[in-house]
């Protein structure tokens, strides 16, 4: 549906894959869990890629947190280069 999943869900499959079960198995146990409507998991379906890119990033950086969604992307020119774009304008002012 778009949304992250929340912080217990993620949190679960980290636990999961801890205990040795692979993203496969742990997408299967938490589908099961949502049927079976256990308060720990707000989660409906966790795909089996779903897993495997919250397990991804927990590996790379120790974190369950879901990346941030859209913001603006930072200045490309940083003070330096626009100083020297201005310093170029001066000396050749046809450019």
């Amino acid at each position: 549906n778009g949304r992250p999943l929340p912080d217990s869900t993620r949190q679960k499959i980290v636990e999961l894959a801890h205990s040795g079960a692979r993203p496969c198995d742990i997408s299967r146990i938490l589908q099961s869990h949502a049927d079976a409507k256990v308060p720990v998991l707000d989660s409906q379906n966790v795909s089996n890629g779903c897993v495997s890119k919250i397990l991804g990033r927990y590996y790379e950086t120790g974190s369950i947190r879901p990346r941030a969604i859209g913001g603006s992307k930072p200045r490309v020119a940083t003070p330096e280069v626009v100083n020297k774009i201005a310093q170029y304008k001066r000396e050749c002012p046809s450019i």
